[in-house]
């Protein structure tokens, strides 16, 4: 096939770079033109296209969408920037998907797009409730997921081929960078909470999938690990600690919420076959990518460890 891949030098977008060149497909990539992707411009230009400029540009679309059979669309602001600068978020996110799928209504091969929502979608959960599935309640309880619900109802409301792929938390070895506010409330989230881990790899083989799959056509589903990725937020938040050799208390009096849920991923499996990693394999990653700083902590260790409850207190 013929791929677009909108935002296609972020973490998730070389993924799913990497993974449709495995699978034989012929690609298009698209992202902003700066430094870091004049670089990877020149990284693939062997092995696919690369067009460089804005996604909120809509004269660009009718070249981008030109002979293409199917749209992966990773191009978005997430938190917390979408939370810190509403309105660039809001045109990215929103008004340019908007527009990229009027063109793409236009056009006389009529791609399928494939859009990654969010597990968020759900609102807060709490420890102990029942694993989400597609018919319960979705709201908006912030920027970003209004965003992701309003491009979903656009999508059901148009004449495209379309897969809405509601993603769980998907982080790798990579993404450890987290802003004061928001370390701040991951740390007091009750440790019960569920979360539901998939591997980054594992969501751009969903994309990649997705996208040649007639049996997910005009689908919403979820894209959650699985039973060996459905853990608690305290296993989730200790993992990048842990990898240091550090001690994370357990800190049994946060009451805080957040956005993460288990989710019956049993008929994105089924059509999509992309769950190949663990949750111990994230661990395992981070273990590995630690390993240097881990061994320049060592002798620091016993003090770090005593001082690390005040510290975490002061965030």
């Amino acid at each position: 096939m013929n791929i677009l891949i909108t935002g296609a030098f972020g973490n998730l977008g070389l993924m799913c770079i990497e993974e449709a060149l495995k699978q034989g497909h012929k690609l298009r990539c698209f992202d902003l033109d700066n430094a870091k992707n004049q670089k990877m411009k020149r990284h693939y230009h062997n092995r696919c296209q690369v067009i460089l400029g804005d996604i909120c540009d809509s004269t660009v679309h009718p070249e981008l969408l030109e002979g293409i059979d199917a749209v992966i669309h990773n191009a978005s602001l997430l938190p917390p920037l979408s939370e810190n600068q509403s309105e660039l978020a809001e045109a990215i996110n929103v008004t340019a998907t908007q527009s990229l799928i009027q063109s793409m209504e236009a056009c006389s091969t009529s791609p399928r797009i494939i859009f990654p929502s969010s597990v968020t979608v759900f609102g807060k959960s709490r420890p102990g409730e029942a694993i989400k599935g597609l018919s319960d309640t979705v709201a908006a309880s912030d920027n970003y997921t209004r965003h992701k619900l309003t491009i979903e109802k656009a999508l059901r409301d148009s004449s495209l081929s379309w897969v809405i792929l509601r993603v769980g938390v998907s982080v790798d070895a990579r993404t450890l960078k987290a802003d004061r506010t928001t370390l701040h409330e991951l740390l007091n989230v009750h440790p019960e909470s569920p979360l539901e881990f998939v591997h980054p790899k594992d969501v751009a083989l969903a994309m990649c999938n997705a996208a040649c799959s007639p049996e997910a056509d005009r689908k919403i589903l979820l894209i959650g690990g699985g039973k060996r990725c459905q853990i608690n937020h305290y296993r989730f938040i200790k993992t990048a600690f842990s990898a240091l050799s550090l001690k994370l208390p357990y800190n049994a009096m946060a009451e805080g919420l957040y956005y993460t849920h288990w989710m019956d991923s049993k008929e994105a499996q089924h059509l999509l076959q992309f769950q190949h990693h663990t949750f111990e394999d994230y661990e395992k990653e981070m273990a590995s990518r630690m390993r240097p700083l881990r061994i320049v902590l060592k002798p620091l260790r016993p003090f770090l460890n005593r001082l690390l409850p005040y510290a975490l207190a002061k965030i």
